[in-house]
């Protein structure tokens, strides 16, 4: 029963350390160009060492006879190997997720953390090895085992025996007090790694610390657990808290590498242990298959048995990474069914693309995405004359346009260094003249250098985001967290998923485009109801006369006005006018015109005044640019006579008995100076007259060259000009409309109709 227990925890001790080992050794091997994976290969390699040494010490003392006593004491000294642990502990909490700036400075001053260790181990060795070739050094002198100097006589039998008990007790003393350094390595890193956790953004990282934390912290409880009822507990109970100590402090590295993606290379370790598999697999095949053929076939054969083992050694290298491959692809068919995949992964990424509604959502989508695939340290969108906040053309964006002329000729995602190599070969940088007149070659080529480096900034590989050619931004990302590179599938994946970006940035552009459209739409539209609130709702109802009046603006809102205002039973006021541009800016004026019109009360029955009162109101509120031209009219509806003053409008016309004519009397258009002496005219509207007025909207419509005129206007008039008033407006609009191409007016058109009966 103890024996089976014994086999039981010694199998058990022996899987846990084999599969850290190997993880160990995969990290080892994929990331031996960062030292944070160096330092976390190591916590690996040290933890495994030590279930692995303690499952082979278990073994040996069940098995080896009384003359391997020397073998196993030499296991037993090994096994103090893996308190490297703790230096590697160190070296990792020193280099991640940023390398300390004094690693960075010096690449080997990592290796000074493990000088105590090396000495550790040797003075564990050897220092008892040592003082006994002393002694047998000294027994083989030629004056025996006394020495005589002068008049002294030295014993070495003497002496020896207290260096021996002197060395002895150091030996054991530093045994028992070398776990001070252990603690005292252990706290630092703690310190480092709870201080990088403080100060650490990114929340996946973060999580990896926390586990790493957490492991380590109670790694280090059960260390000092083992060391203290170390003699007051059987060995196997020390052993088993020292062995659970590293299992929970390698532990930790280690599920954090296989389920949170720590350093980013689950994959990487997926298929390295396909690696062992097919390793063991071809063991299997040589032990069970191929070395019982060749020991048969061997003693028969002239060439003898290694000939059999040298082949099958040359097959399975030609067979080893084909069926790899294929065990790989069978086993992700079947169990991960592509979830793994590279390719996967970044579709995925961007059937997410599209989703994005503005390029703060993009690059927030690309940042997630890219940290998650890729794990690139850091995530920027950039694109040409803004940033994705919208801000407009400043220093930044001068790189931003330099870059994307850069990537505009490379056309494909780039990586830092091949940036660096075409700076070299003078490609892109270090324009003639300048600074670099006058320098060697070796010398400009540094400048290039300089400046690429200066332009690059921190940047590891650039993306370009091309539209019909031209580059409209690009990505950056940083370098990976964990210091590996960017392979040549995931370049060639982030060249496809450019498109997509482009794509997108293309339909936030055009929904933005739409939704200011709207907007402005919308404004228009609360701006149209307004300035149609400015006009008359309706035409009064005169005895005697029928009024009618009608404004098509040629956009949303326009700058033409036209008023009615009915004094007594005997006064109506015609106002009609045409201020300068079109659009918001024009009905702006022409609302402060119609302000100007209604609060000078005491003119409204004397046009000259009137437009010298308003002439003046503009001229002191608006710039040179603005102005406007204005009718001002005051009919007697007894008589029928109108006084009326005019700057500068289109004349009116008086039709009467098919007889046409202008009332051509006019002055200076309103605004453009300070004060001007208008003159009042008068005329008569005869019963059966009527008095037309208009803006230049009507006599302006244009087809191709020619305009509509005011001579087309007289002889409709002519023709139609007994019409009543609101059918005589139809017909002059849609005879306008007619000529003007379908519609295709340029001004406003307005009309004021008034007949006679």
């Amino acid at each position: 029963m103890v024996a089976t227990y014994t086999l039981l925890v010694s199998i058990l001790y022996l899987v846990v350390g084999v599969f850290i080992f190997l993880l160990g050794l995969t990290i080892l091997r994929t990331g031996t160009s960062s030292t944070p994976t160096r330092a976390t290969a190591l916590i690996l390699f040290f933890t495994g060492l030590g279930p692995v040494l303690t499952a082979s010490s278990i073994i040996l003392q069940s098995t080896l006879k009384q003359d391997a006593v020397l073998y196993r004491s030499m296991v037993e000294n090994f096994e103090y190997l893996w308190e490297f642990y703790f230096p590697s502990l160190l070296l990792f909490s020193l280099s991640y997720p940023r390398e300390n700036r004094i690693l960075r400075a010096f690449a080997l001053s990592g290796l000074f953390l493990y000088l105590p260790y090396v000495a550790h181990l040797i003075t564990i060795i050897m220092g008892e090895g040592m003082l006994k070739s002393f002694f047998d050094a000294a027994r083989d002198l030629p004056l025996g085992r006394d020495l005589s100097i002068g008049e002294r006589s030295i014993s070495f039998s003497g002496a020896g025996n207290i260096i021996s008990v002197a060395m002895g007790t150091l030996v054991k003393l530093h045994k028992q007090l070398f776990l001070l350094v252990n603690v005292v390595y252990a706290t630092i890193a703690l310190y480092f790694i709870a201080r990088s956790l403080r100060n650490q953004p990114n929340p996946r990282i973060a999580r990896q610390l926390k586990t790493v934390l957490a492991g380590l912290i109670v790694s280090l409880v059960g260390y000092l657990a083992a060391k203290i009822i170390d003699g007051a507990a059987s060995e196997n109970v020390s052993l088993a808290l020292v062995n659970f100590s590293l299992v929970a402090g390698g532990g930790s590295v280690a599920y954090a590498v296989v389920k949170q993606q720590f350093l980013g290379i689950r994959y990487v370790v997926r298929k390295s242990l396909l690696y062992a598999g097919a390793a063991v697999m071809f063991a299997v095949v040589y032990l069970f298959v191929v070395k019982p053929v060749s020991d048969y076939f061997g003693q028969y054969s002239v060439v003898g048995k290694g000939a059999f083992e040298t082949g099958f050694i040359i097959l399975a290298i030609l067979v080893f990474q084909p069926t790899l491959l294929r065990v790989e692809e069978i086993l992700e068919r079947m169990l991960l069914k592509g979830k793994d995949d590279l390719q996967a992964r970044f579709k995925e990424l961007g059937a997410d693309i599209p989703s994005a509604a503005s390029e703060e959502d993009l690059e927030g989508l690309l940042r997630a995405g890219f940290e998650r695939i890729l794990d690139a340290s850091s995530v920027a969108l950039a694109l040409m004359g803004a940033d994705v906040t919208g801000a407009g053309v400043d220093g930044a964006d001068e790189r931003t346009r330099r870059l994307a002329g850069l990537l505009e000729d490379i056309g494909e995602p780039v990586v830092k260094q091949d940036i660096f190599k075409l700076a070299e070969k003078g490609r892109f940088f270090g324009q003639p003249g300048g600074d670099t007149a006058g320098l060697n070659e070796k010398e400009r080529a540094r400048k290039r250098l300089e400046e690429a480096a200066e332009l690059v900034g921190a940047d590891e590989v650039l993306v370009p985001i091309l539209r019909e050619k031209k580059c409209v931004g690009f990505v950056s990302l940083g370098e990976k967290t964990y210091g590996l590179k960017y392979t040549a599938e995931e370049l060639a994946q982030l060249s496809l998923i450019s498109n997509q970006i482009g794509v997108a940035i293309d339909n936030i552009r055009l929904l933005r485009e739409n939704v200011e459209k709207k907007l402005i739409e919308q404004e228009l539209q609360i701006a149209r109801r307004v300035q149609s609130r400015l006009l008359p709702a309706g035409s009064p109802r005169i005895p005697g006369y029928d009024l009618s009046a009608t404004t098509i603006p040629s956009r949303y809102v326009g700058g033409d006005y036209y008023d009615f205002d009915v004094l007594g039973e005997d006064t109506l006021i015609l106002v009609v006018a045409d201020v300068s541009g079109k659009g918001i800016p024009a009905s702006l004026l022409m609302a402060t015109l119609r302000a100007a019109v209604n609060s000078n009360v005491d003119a409204k029955v004397t046009p000259a005044l009137m437009l010298g009162r308003i002439n003046t109101l503009l001229y002191e509120s608006t710039s040179s640019e603005e102005f406007a031209t204005l009718f001002y009219g005051v009919v007697n509806l007894k008589d029928g006579m109108m006084k009326y003053a005019n700057a500068g409008h289109e004349f009116p016309f008086l039709v009467c008995g098919g007889i046409v004519r202008q009332l051509a009397e006019s002055g200076m258009v309103i605004g453009c100076v300070e004060s001007y002496p208008y003159e009042e005219w008068t005329c008569e509207i005869p019963r059966g007259g009527t008095l037309v007025l208009y803006t230049d909207g009507i006599t302006d419509a244009a087809r191709g060259d020619e305009s509509f005129g005011a001579p087309r206007l007289r002889e409709l008039l002519v023709r139609d000009g007994h019409r009543m008033s609101e059918e005589l407006c139809a017909n002059i609009l849609s005879e306008v409309q007619r000529f003007a191409e379908e519609g295709a007016t340029l001004d406003d058109l307005t009309l004021v109709v008034l007949r006679r009966e």
